[in-house]
């Protein structure tokens, strides 16, 4: 079973590794000054729980986990695999084929609250009845496409939360045909 761990910054040189050579930085900035940072928490696979929403935008037909993903994911060892009923159906994937993985199927504000690592094609979207930014748990982490309003992403801040964007993260070359970047 692995655990999720932290990266040093790119600008940082290496270090030859000891126990007390080990220290998490905030940012860039607080790795060259003397305040005090909270150790980071590991957390192992086996207490972290991937959830899969349905997208909400317009003509959007992708979904971010596959069922034979959901597999792996649960091979690896994490917890669950939460997916909300419906999310695969536009992209073919019924919801039989997450249950027969092992996916656990949930209504939307389930997988919301209880995922530590929430998987969106789309990023989160802020207008509507409901925004999706205040169903997002507390402290979790999301992976999906680049946030482009700066008003969500000042709001992932305040809430503690970590966000990925899948398009902004470099690939090679054979790599490409793969990609989300491909159906943009």
């Amino acid at each position: 079973m692995g655990i999720a761990r932290q990266v040093r910054p790119l600008d940082r040189p290496p270090q030859r590794w000891s126990p007390r050579s080990v220290r998490p930085y905030a940012s860039v900035e607080s790795a060259f000054s003397s305040e005090f940072i909270p150790p980071v928490t590991n957390i192992p696979y086996a207490e972290l729980t991937v959830g899969v929403v349905r997208e909400t935008y317009p003509h959007e037909r992708r979904v971010a986990l596959t069922p034979q993903n959901a597999a792996l994911l649960l091979k690896k060892g994490f917890k669950r695999v939460l997916v909300e009923r419906g999310a695969g159906a536009e992209a073919q994937f019924p919801d039989q084929a997450y249950a027969k993985v092992g996916a656990t199927l949930t209504d939307n504000k389930n997988v919301w609250a209880e995922s530590d690592i929430l998987l969106k094609v789309r990023s989160p979207r802020a207008d509507g009845a409901i925004s999706e930014l205040d169903l997002l748990k507390e402290g979790g982490v999301l992976i999906s496409m680049s946030i482009k309003d700066e008003n969500v992403v000042a709001k992932l801040g305040l809430r503690h939360n970590t966000s990925f964007a899948m398009d902004m993260i470099p690939r090679i070359s054979r790599a490409q045909v793969f990609d989300a970047l491909r159906y943009i």
